[in-house]
């Protein structure tokens, strides 16, 4: 059989291994959170934001993100019907509405316009995402937010290291989270980030995090309903020497995406998933629409991609359409790209050969 070319997957080096080394041997007893301290100090200061603050999931730091800044029943949150359904969820977890709106067909995040639709006076947050590594159109979301009074939440898990007009993400909505999955660009296994400037977000979600422990009357004592979310240092040792390599790992990314778009360019009906001008993307995941040029079933190409060992992954269902959510949204971009997307391999240990390979299957199943 050929060689596994794997969706996703990390690069680690001697640099990772020393730094878990070192993290289990003396990341304990007075050094318990030493990785964890250094790994929100540093991915603070590379985004050039005020706090971090490090959980054991992302999933964990959007539950927390949308709890600290007061999400209840009865709210309504405007959120990209095109996501991994932890988006959505962890805005349900506060009991809170999501509304769902439809994406941007070149870019695949969520469409102004119909965010713009979507307000009621119940509406009290946006949820964008910047999908798979490229970033939404902050400028018109942030006015829309600015004349509205909403906050702005980034869900930017998979969208370490990319850029808006210059300006990196995370860094425009009232708070943002990052993602250490190991699938992600930079990885610990599990693990995931919350960042803002807001000192009163950023306190209560350090609350919420641990146990909404305050001992204000004993030790151990909790003021409110909280969770254990917390990171440990094993983790946390890992993301951070996966941070500190951030822009080689951009780059092994932007060099795949290189290959797929010089690979791809000649195939009729193939819509790549290109940044924008004025947006850097990190490409963590290569992306392609299939257009009506192409009458060959999205899912058997990626069968047949899958039977020469060549692992794919379909564009995510409608978040909207899960039995969770009561209301039924059109969105139909978003159900083109369901039907028809594609997201094509991207791990680390990658070369120009195997993408080559990959390209040439994709040419021939589609015919």
């Amino acid at each position: 059989m050929n060689k596994r070319i794997s969706f996703a997957g990390p690069s680690i080096t001697d640099r990772e291994i020393d730094s878990v080394m070192d993290a289990l041997k003396n990341g304990w007893y007075e050094n318990y959170d030493m990785h964890v301290k250094k790994l929100e100090k540093t991915f603070a200061d590379y985004l050039g934001v005020k706090y971090a603050l490090a959980t054991h999931c992302c999933t964990q730091a959007l539950h927390l993100a949308c709890a600290a800044i007061g999400l209840k029943e009865g709210d309504e949150v405007i959120v990209t019907d095109f996501s991994w359904v932890a988006t959505a969820y962890a805005v349900a977890y506060t009991g809170a509405k999501c509304v769902f709106a439809d994406i941007e067909p070149e870019t695949w995040t969520i469409d102004p316009d119909c965010l713009r639709k979507a307000i009621t006076e119940k509406t009290r947050a946006i949820m964008l995402v910047h999908t798979f590594g490229h970033p939404a159109g902050m400028d018109e979301i942030m006015k829309i937010a600015k004349e509205n009074g909403l906050y702005v939440i980034e869900d930017a898990a998979p969208a370490l290291g990319a850029t808006y007009k210059g300006r990196k993400v995370g860094t425009f909505g009232d708070v943002a989270c990052f993602s250490f999955q190991g699938a992600k660009m930079a990885v610990s296994g599990e693990g995931g980030i919350l960042v803002t400037d807001n000192e009163e977000i950023y306190e209560r979600a350090k609350l919420l995090s641990s146990m909404g422990r305050t001992d204000s009357e004993a030790v151990f004592w909790s003021d409110m309903l909280g969770y254990q979310y917390t990171m440990g240092n094993l983790a946390a040792s890992l993301a951070l020497s996966q941070l500190l390599r951030v822009e080689e790992l951009m780059k092994i990314k932007r060099d795949i995406f290189g290959w797929y778009e010089q690979g791809l360019s000649s195939a009729p009906g193939i819509r790549l998933v290109k940044e924008k001008e004025g947006c850097k993307s990190n490409y963590c995941y290569p992306s392609l629409l299939l257009t009506d040029e192409i009458v060959a079933d999205r899912d058997e190409i990626i069968s047949g991609l899958k039977a020469l060992n060549i692992h794919c992954r379909p564009a995510f269902p409608r978040m909207s359409r899960f039995p969770v959510f009561e209301q039924r949204y059109e969105n139909p971009v978003a159900a083109l790209v369901e039907r028809r997307g594609i997201s094509l391999p991207s791990a680390a240990n990658l070369n120009k050969r195997d993408v080559s390979f990959v390209c040439e299957s994709i040419k021939r199943l589609i015919g």
